[in-house]
């Protein structure tokens, strides 16, 4: 586990933070006064060059490391900048905008299962009416087979008849 460098807990998904992409030291969200919003946004934005206090002004990036909470574990704590972070490009994402996109996506994502559910429903459809007709083909040379080997055995019964006889 990986402790905070201003304070003794440790970072975990209950107490969520980042790590400095100058010194690689790590800091909690809220001892680095960032949103658990905030946070979330960072983690899913690609090129963020966050550093620390201690390291502001250094100029070599490095990758990030994030531990952040689940989505289902929110604390309710925000901070007074909630709903929009900086990034490094400049750009501002605001929380509106971020859910927004993940509207998009979920309703995106429910579209491709929705067809892909539909392709295959309709597949299995297909094979069941194929299948259907092979068993209702099959049926009926069954009954022409049982009516051949009834003639069969009746002609067999003539033939002993006429040979007794």
């Amino acid at each position: 586990m990986v402790k905070c460098i201003n304070c003794p807990k440790h970072i975990n998904k209950k107490n969520p933070g980042l790590q400095c992409s100058k010194c690689g030291k790590w800091l909690h969200a809220s001892c680095a006064s960032i949103s658990i919003d905030q946070l979330t946004a960072l983690s899913a934005t690609e090129a963020v060059d966050w550093k620390c206090k201690a390291c502001v002004g250094s100029q070599k990036p490095k990758r990030l490391s994030y531990i952040i909470p689940d989505p289902d574990e929110d604390d309710g704590k925000t901070s007074e900048a909630e709903g929009s972070i900086t990034a490094a490009s400049g750009r501002t994402m605001d929380n509106k905008m971020l859910q927004l996109v993940l509207q998009q996506l979920r309703t995106e994502i429910r579209n491709i299962i929705r067809e892909e559910l539909q392709q295959a429903l309709k597949f299995y459809s297909d094979k069941i009416d194929e299948y259907s007709v092979k068993i209702n083909n099959y049926e009926t040379n069954v009954k022409t087979l049982e009516k051949q080997c009834i003639d069969l055995k009746n002609n067999l019964k003539i033939l002993i008849l006429n040979v007794v006889y």
